[in-house]
């Protein structure tokens, strides 16, 4: 299942999409839930309407417990401050609202044979143990997990791909500790 996939069926509600300029996902959210139920945020937004607003993730400009779900789709490594970033979406979340992250793998092995992710621009990145941990301490559990391979879709921009077919046949063959493309679903608990 590619992130798109996941996304499409783990969101539901009123969703925001962090970052959501970059990339065509938030096109097909817009199809699936309608411009009633879709909001974004992102610091490139050209427009501000009630849905969309010029914003940092770390300081999200909506209302405390004005959203079902959260998208952040190859977003969270770019953030300064990512406690801060998971806190604001914990606050805009409601009680048993979910956020959706997909981010790399610090320590996947084409990361630790290239050191591909390790970028100007990918300034907070992790391995599972530590998004794991960092979502528990904003108030999150872990829901569901798993990897998938870079491919074009999650890898807007990207100059390596001629790498997209060699990763997927390595992909299977790595344990998931070892595998690229995070996926992350976790639900906010009580306060």
């Amino acid at each position: 299942m590619n992130r798109v996939e996941f996304a499409l069926e783990n969101l539901h509600g009123k969703v925001l999409d962090v970052g959501y300029s970059i990339g065509g996902i938030h096109s097909m959210f817009l199809e699936r839930f309608g411009i009633e139920n879709l909001y974004g945020v992102d610091i490139e937004t050209k427009e501000e309407t009630p849905h969309y607003k010029r914003a940092s993730a770390e300081k999200i400009p909506f209302k405390d417990g004005f959203f079902d779900s959260v998208f952040a789709g190859e977003l969270i490594e770019h953030v300064e401050k990512p406690g801060v970033f998971l806190s604001e979406a914990a606050r805009v979340l409601k009680k048993g609202g979910v956020i959706i992250l997909t981010t790399p793998n610090r320590d996947s092995l084409v990361n630790r044979i290239f050191h591909n992710y390790e970028t100007p621009i990918h300034i907070s990145l992790f391995n599972y143990q530590e998004i794991e941990a960092l979502l528990g301490e904003k108030g999150f559990s872990v829901e569901k997990f798993h990897c998938q391979p870079y491919s074009e879709e999650n890898a807007y921009g990207s100059r390596n791909k001629w790498t997209f077919a060699m990763r997927a046949m390595l992909h299977g063959l790595l344990p998931v500790r070892l595998q690229e493309q995070m996926i992350v679903k976790a639900v906010k608990a009580a306060p």
